[in-house]
């Protein structure tokens, strides 16, 4: 409690200390509202079962399966589209193909499956430069290599791209690779479908593919490389589709011998309407958010008690019951329809009408169900009630949907590291290589954004005339962000990639609040352009036609000077660092990007480290040669390929980055680099408080991806929504996946950029966006609602008018209880501020304040303020000790703590005050703050993060007023806190220096400087010992003088005052040990040791001289007694052996008297 305290630099109130989720809504209702004629009733269920699994796994025996071939005769005549159809053997799992020829020609391919569904392509951009690029030692084949997902006829359609007057006979060979397939079948509400392969010829390539009950190949674990595990493979769905999925073994390199083959799966499934309850909640959460409402949780078919207690309070008579899945029962509906007149919002498109129509907004938020406890629809409903649109779970019942966003990531298996390390150019399958602009597959990235129109069209909640922002609440590896860029263009999306639901929310909310926070950065008017690889001087030709001419450094500078950012330029690490430090507005990032230091196969994507290029030494921008850009004339900027600036080239990773900086403020990051979208980077940049980056998961290549940033960038400048900006550049530039280009293809393929961060953020300047001065919320009305004005913070206790006629005059709201229904004050205790009880009443509440000791105590340690006025009776129900003595009583106290705030804040308390009784044995961390001269008459203590104070005082007239004020006050004042204590060592000898260093700070953990402490070991003063040396550091230093002669056990007693603070009174029992000097004890030992040897010595000889004959040595074993005699023997002495050696325990100097 004291660290978020100390984090939110806030109290903590309401502190809500329910046990079911209904009881937190209805208190948190009850807290907010005084009073609502509107009611929002969702769905929960406080526990689920946990995800259930099942196994199975079979066996196959590859023998005399070789690899066949067939060579169709293809020639191709002229320019028109030939096609060459074939039907693979049966037991064929892998198709791969090689087209060759000679000539001028090139062409493009699409292969249609036998449902004439096409599932792998090419594009001239591609084909030509495998044929014509200067880097080639040969022109390289048209290819494709895939698994065979259904029996049938395959068509392969061949597209000339050049003008063919003369036959053209192809070199077409055709591989058929054998398989084995097993069915496995998954039900409804699977969370998860493992599969792990593995064979005996671990030198074999065997290949594993994975494919959907329709018929659509999914995922896959493609091997072969050297550095891909031998002997095994595995594949993992998150949220497969229902039905009957296949497992495709292909045995790539097959031969005539054996290969066994084991197929393990695994498939994991969520509890039971766990889908339907989070959905439910959410949504429930979103629309009382638009209605202004309060919002209460219901079982299935009950509405439980503690809800009804609370609607009854509030007096609610209509009610909004949110379930989109209809899962609720005939009984809950009657129940509500006897109370209220009933909005039942049990399908989808009803409750997407209600909340985009009071929003006016068509965004939508999605995520999916856990089952582990980890949810995000918590956090997911947050973003959803900002940007005014439902909460959606991806998994969809069938989880149709999110296997068209798992397909979307099949190919970003094929590892781009693979043929950086281990193949050439040009050769392979990876990405660089043939296979390239086939990551990801833009037929699949379609169907997942078709799918995800019919999705949000079932829902009522495509709006096919204007954009959507939709927002994504997963880790990266859940939903994968190829999700996400499919969804590109029409929909503008951005990933919240936190792992936790927690950071989740912490981002969400950096993003709602950036209008208003990012004017707390140290640098909100400056940008930092870092562009060490860039392009400079290069032509391109946009999607639309428009030709530019790409200065990436300059043309970026200038865009954000005509902003009004000033710009940092900075490409030496250190220097780097700093600025991102120094908190920027904007980071625009050009440079070399990987995922892992060591290639891995598949790759470490998404979540490699990531890894990226700067200088050792700064430099304003990145140079070829000394002052010379681009020394080759390539219009590239690319130092690392020339020698001299080679040798500057530094490697950093996130990791490094993440080191050097705490928070960054609140920028907009740009990285046009290759795969660092796929790694770690963007989430430890928005961790650090980034609100958005943009990265692509895949490689790209230089003129499209900084054409690509320069169109963001100015779109930004000119105050366009960041996620608005991206889709807009990648209209121009490349593929829209919602929105085809009709004709031809697209400038690029490889700008594969998502967005991390809410597609809501704007990138604002402090000139042309005035700082939002902050609202009192204890004053604010939204529609006559007043937050956190349902109950009355200040609350008090008694049986007659002596506290409501003293509040009244003060103008106190307030509560006032009785006797008669404490149980109403004890239901709502933790959502008030302060408690006050009445002079001489507290014995009338004794029964019922001892039944709830352990209520008081928690509401006190949490964060509330109890004031016990006149004393006049044991306190027995006390959490804390403390003894009432009615002996004695005047008029006149002695005011000894003069500057506490219970005294002085807001008003000087007269000392003339009548009293009655007094305190003895006060609990060790009381601060007496007035005497009867003798005896404590008021005590405080600052408990947890909360108060307590108690007096026999009984204050009338005037000085009630004065009083009551100051203690209704109480909770807002300071305290002097004792925020971190420790000792040089633990092992403390007599004769050693002891240094115990003490930080001192208030409530909220800010230091407290020129204390006036007095401190104590056991009876002796030492606070002459001690010392200030600054930000609330103060240093005891015990010397060897003073631990000399001083074995033992020592309390630490420590008081420290401060005006307008709550002093600090602490005891800490047995906080040091001073042993006896070691020095003696080695005296005493060496001589002990000494007579033991003389002694032994002696012994042994005289034994040897006068031994008798051996006697004969009996066989019995030891009886139970003597056995058990010995036992015990041996355990004293392992005790006293422990008792000797134990170590000090510091947990021992953390209890408190």
């Amino acid at each position: 409690a004291r660290e978020i305290k100390q984090r939110t630099g806030t109290s903590i109130f309401p502190w809500i200390r329910a046990t079911s989720s209904a009881q937190v809504a209805a208190e948190i209702a009850v807290a907010d509202w005084e009073s609502s004629d509107i009611g929002v009733f969702a769905l929960a269920q406080d526990s689920f079962t946990s995800p259930s699994f099942s196994e199975d796994e079979a066996e196959y025996t590859f023998n005399n399966q070789p690899v066949t071939t067939s060579t169709p005769d293809v020639t191709v005549y002229d320019m028109a589209p030939i096609d060459v159809s074939f039907t693979p053997p049966s037991d064929c799992g892998w198709i791969e193909a090689s087209i060759n020829w000679t000539g001028s020609a090139y062409f493009t391919h699409t292969l249609r499956d036998p449902n004439g569904r096409i599932v792998d392509y090419s594009v001239w951009t591609q084909t030509y430069w495998e044929r014509f690029s200067p880097q080639l030692d040969a022109p390289v084949p048209l290819q494709f290599w895939l698994p065979k997902t259904l029996d049938g006829e395959w068509t392969l359609r061949l597209y000339p791209q050049t003008t063919i007057n003369d036959p053209l006979p192809l070199d077409f060979t055709l591989t058929y690779h054998p398989s084995f397939t097993q069915e496995i079948t998954v039900g409804s509400g699977a969370l998860s479908l493992n599969i792990d392969l593995g064979w005996d010829k671990t030198a074999a390539d065997l290949n594993l593919a994975l494919i959907d009950p329709t018929g659509r190949f999914v995922d896959w674990a493609p091997s072969g490389s050297v550095i891909s595990s031998p002997g095994s493979a595995t594949a993992k769905i998150e949220y497969p589709m229902a039905g009957t999925w296949t497992a495709n073994v292909a045995w790539m390199d097959a031969t005539t011998e054996n290969n066994n083959v084991d197929l393990t799966w695994e498939v994991e499934t969520a509890p039971p309407r766990l889908e339907a309850y989070l959905e439910s909640a959410a949504n429930g959460a979103v629309l009382a958010s638009l209605l202004n409402a309060p919002l209460f949780y219901v079982n299935r078919d009950s509405v439980p008690e503690v809800t009804q207690w609370a609607y009854n309070r509030l007096g609610v008579s209509v009610a909004f019951l949110v379930d989109p899945q209809g899962v609720h029962t005939s009984s809950l509906y009657n129940a509500l329809d006897s109370e209220f007149f009933v909005n039942n919002l049990d399908n989808y498109p009803l409750v997407t009408q209600w909340i985009t129509t009071l929003s006016g907004y068509p965004d939508v938020v999605v995520t999916v169900p856990r089952g582990d406890g980890s949810e995000f629809f918590a956090p997911a409903a947050l973003s959803a009630a900002y940007h005014g649109g439902p909460v959606f779970s991806l998994c969809d019942g069938d989880n149709s949907m999110m296997t068209r966003a798992e397909e979307t990531w099949a190919p970003y298996l094929i590892g781009p590291e693979i043929d950086i390390y281990v193949t050439n150019r040009y050769s392979t399958r990876t990405e660089n290589g043939w296979y390239d602009e086939r990551i990801p597959n833009k037929y699949s990235m379609q169907l997942s954004v078709d799918s995800f129109e019919a999705f949000l069209d079932d829902r009522g909640a495509y709006n096919s005339s204007s954009s959507q922002d939709v927002v994504v609440v997963s880790p990266t590896d859940v939903v994968k962000t190829s999700f996400d860029r499919s969804l590109q263009s029409h929909f503008s999306s951005g990933r919240i990639p936190a792992s936790t639901p927690a950071m989740a929310s912490v981002m969400i909310n950096r993003g709602i609040l950036h209008r208003f926070l990012f004017e707390t950065a140290d640098s909100a008017d400056t940008s930092l352009v870092s562009m060490y690889a860039y392009t400079h001087g290069a032509t391109f030709l946009d999607n639309n036609f428009n030709l530019n001419t790409i200065y990436q450094y300059d043309n970026t500078t200038s865009m954000l000077a005509d902003g009004g950012f000033s710009s940092e330029s900075h490409i030496g690490y250190n220097e780097v660092y700093e600025s991102i430090a120094s908190q920027v507005a904007f980071w625009s990032f050009s440079t070399h990007g990987t995922l892992t230091r060591y290639p891995t196969d598949p790759p470490d994507r998404p979540g490699g480290e990531g890894l990226f290029s700067l200088r050792d030494e700064d430099l304003q921008y990145g140079v070829e040669e000394e002052n010379q850009r681009d020394a080759n004339g390539d219009q590239l900027v690319n130092p690392v390929m020339f020698t001299m600036e080679e040798t500057h080239h530094r490697i950093e990773t996130t990791s490094d980055l993440e080191a050097q900086i705490g928070n960054i403020g609140s920028p907009i990051i740009l990285l046009t680099a290759c795969l660092l979208g796929g790694s770690r980077l963007p989430s430890v940049l928005m961790e650090h408080g980034a609100v958005a980056v943009l990265g692509s998961p895949r490689t790209v290549y230089f003129q499209p991806a900084a054409m690509l940033s320069l169109y963001i960038t100015e779109s930004l400048v000119a105050g366009q929504p960041v996620g608005r900006s991206l889709s807009e550049a990648l209209t121009l530039v490349s593929p829209d996946y919602s929105d085809p280009l009709s004709t031809g293809e697209p400038r690029d393929y490889a700008n594969q950029h998502v967005l991390f961060g809410d597609p809501d953020v704007v990138l604002y300047h402090p000139s042309d966006h005035a700082h939002v001065a902050a609202v009192d919320p204890f004053s604010l009305s939204l529609d006559g609602h007043t937050p956190g004005g349902g109950t009355q913070p200040i609350v008090g206790l008694g049986d007659s008018s002596y506290l409501p006629a003293v509040f009244e005059s003060l103008a106190v709201d307030h509560d006032y209880y009785e006797v008669s229904n404490y149980s109403d004050f004890l239901r709502l205790l933790f959502l008030r501020r302060c408690v006050i009880v009445e002079p001489g009443t507290a014995s009338e509440f004794s029964s019922e304040f001892l039944s709830s000791t352990s209520d008081i105590n928690d509401y006190v340690t949490g964060g509330g303020t109890l004031v016990v006025l006149g004393v006049s009776s044991a306190l027995s129900w006390l959490p804390w000790p403390l003894t009432f003595i009615s002996a004695g009583s005047s008029t006149g106290i002695d005011l000894v703590d003069d500057a506490h705030p219970l005294i002085t804040v807001p008003n000087t308390l007269s000392a003339n005050v009548d009293y009655q009784g007094h305190f003895t044995d006060p609990w060790a961390n009381f601060s007496i703050v007035a005497t009867d001269g003798a005896n404590p008459v008021l005590v405080a203590a600052t408990v947890g993060v909360g108060k307590v104070a108690l007096s026999t005082a009984r204050p009338v007239g005037l000085e009630a007023n004065l009083t009551i004020e100051n203690a209704v006050s109480w909770f807002e004042q300071p305290s002097v806190i004792l925020d971190d204590i420790s000792k040089n060592q633990e092992i403390i000898w007599e004769g050693d220096r002891v240094i115990i260093t003490l930080r001192i700070s208030d409530a909220l953990g800010q230091a407290l400087e020129g204390i006036a402490l007095e401190v104590y070991m056991n009876e002796t003063d030492v606070t002459s010992l001690v010392s200030e040396t600054g930000a609330g550091v103060y240093v005891l230093t015990l010397t060897e003088e003073w631990t000399s002669g001083r074995v033992g056990y020592h309390n630490l007693v420590i008081s420290g005052r401060k005006s307008g603070y709550d002093s600090l009174t602490l005891t800490l029992t047995s906080f040091v040990y001073i042993r006896p000097s070691p020095l003696l004890v080695l005296a005493i030992g060496g001589g002990i040791v000494i007579a033991a040897i003389v002694g032994v010595t002696y012994y042994r000889k005289r034994r040897e001289r006068d031994k008798p004959p051996p006697p004969v040595s009996p066989d019995r074993p030891l009886s139970r007694e003597e056995k058990a005699r010995q036992e015990e023997m041996e355990r004293r002495k392992r005790e006293e052996q422990k008792k000797k050696d134990r170590e000090f325990d510091p947990k021992v100097i953390l209890d408190v008297d």
